[in-house]
């Protein structure tokens, strides 16, 4: 599994997690060796040494016993004996109390055996210890210690063999569970050893894994980030994973791409504004040109203006004039045939007036024709203002 394809938060967690877990596997194997080492302490703390105590005080109750039984065939003192007799119930008493605790502890087979055939030697033992207390007090001190001599001194011996063995059976086993605590000890101290090295070693091997999966793209994004701060959007961005840092790098190359396209938009938007200044420019030559054209025939208009306005005049004058002349004839023609001959001087007069004034209106129509053509030129301002 790639580290780079977890979150940063999973992969710190499953790293310590893995931590964890070896601690807590190093700790529980620790417990488990200590109970181990425990549980043989107990056995010799609850089981074999108060098994060897116990029958330690079972030979030292039957040696008192057998020790008190001997005093009674030596004195013969009725004082002496009796209190000798009592000690010898009492021990009986403390012997069958570490008897029934020393039973509650057999734990092995053959542990059992002998202690069940110390019994039978036991009862046979105290059988004849009974008698020889008999005899003894009853003044048959021979016949006692015949008995004494004879068989009871047998079961003695084999009563006291029997417990020796039971001593060296817990004995054994108690050495035994001291070894193997020992044994738990040694083992279970290598092992912690190991796992702590072990433990060590993957926590070096963690931190390293884990310090270069997060510093490694940190440190590429953070030289991507320079590059693009210098102004070279040219470098390549190679993308990894699917952590932060990978989702910062595919930010840093959406940002590169953006970049491009911005600038690159900008310049087109240069070279627009270069073609648009380089025609504004040349339409405002042509405007202004056409704008100097526009002033010499709004000039040239002016002039014709005038000369209409003069020529208008005139033809006014002439006008009036010939309003006059018509008048006249009038007042010559009622004047009656006496006159004819003035009125044909006037006639002619007037023809040659009219004469005059055909020239005249040939001039005005001349004048008028130029102030066509000045409303030509007017009209073609007019079309190229709107033009403009």
């Amino acid at each position: 599994m790639n580290l780079r394809s977890l979150n940063i938060a999973p992969r710190a967690a499953l790293g310590f997690g893995l931590l964890a877990l070896l601690v807590v596997t190093l700790g529980l194997f620790a417990l488990a060796q200590m109970s181990s080492m425990r549980e043989q302490s107990e056995q010799v703390e609850s089981n074999w040494l108060p098994s060897v105590i116990n029958v330690g005080e079972m030979s030292q109750d039957m040696l008192r016993i057998r020790a008190l039984t001997l005093r009674l065939l030596v004195t013969r003192d009725a004082a002496t004996q009796q209190q000798s007799v009592s000690r010898i119930e009492s021990l009986k008493d403390g012997l069958a109390k570490a008897q029934g605790t020393y039973n509650a502890l057999i734990v092995l087979p053959e542990e059992r055996v002998l202690f069940d055939r110390y019994l039978d030697l036991q009862k046979q033992y105290l059988t004849l210890q009974a008698q020889v207390m008999s005899l003894a007090t009853g003044s048959q001190v021979e016949a006692a210690v015949g008995l004494v001599n004879g068989e009871m001194n047998q079961l003695a011996d084999t009563l006291t063999s029997t417990l020796n063995e039971l001593i060296a059976l817990n004995n054994q086993h108690a050495h035994r569970a001291t070894d193997k605590s020992q044994a738990v000890y040694f083992s279970a101290r290598i092992w912690v050893i190991g796992l702590l090295i072990g433990a060590l070693a993957l926590t070096v091997v963690l931190a390293l894994v884990l310090t270069r999966s997060i510093v490694r793209p940190l440190a590429q994004s953070l030289q991507v980030a320079e590059v693009v701060a210098t102004g070279d959007l040219t470098p390549q961005i190679s993308i990894q994973g699917r952590d932060e840092p990978a989702r910062l790098l595919v930010a840093l190359k959406q940002m590169q791409q953006s970049l491009r396209e911005t600038i690159g938009r900008i310049s087109d938007s240069s070279n627009q504004l270069a073609s648009a200044s380089e025609e504004l420019s040349a339409v405002t030559e042509d405007a202004t040109r056409g704008l100097q054209q526009q002033t010499q025939e709004i000039e040239q208009a002016a002039t014709a203006v005038n000369q209409m306005t003069a020529a208008v005049e005139e033809v006014a004058s002439n006008a009036v004039a010939t309003s006059e002349a018509s008048r006249e004839s009038d007042r010559i023609a009622r004047r009656g045939a006496a006159q004819v001959q003035q009125t044909v001087v006037s006639i002619e007069e007037l023809a040659a007036g009219v004469s005059t004034n055909v020239e005249e209106v040939g001039q005005l129509a001349e004048q008028v024709h130029g102030i066509s053509k000045v409303l030509d030129v007017i009209g073609s301002i007019a079309e190229q203002t709107n033009l403009l």
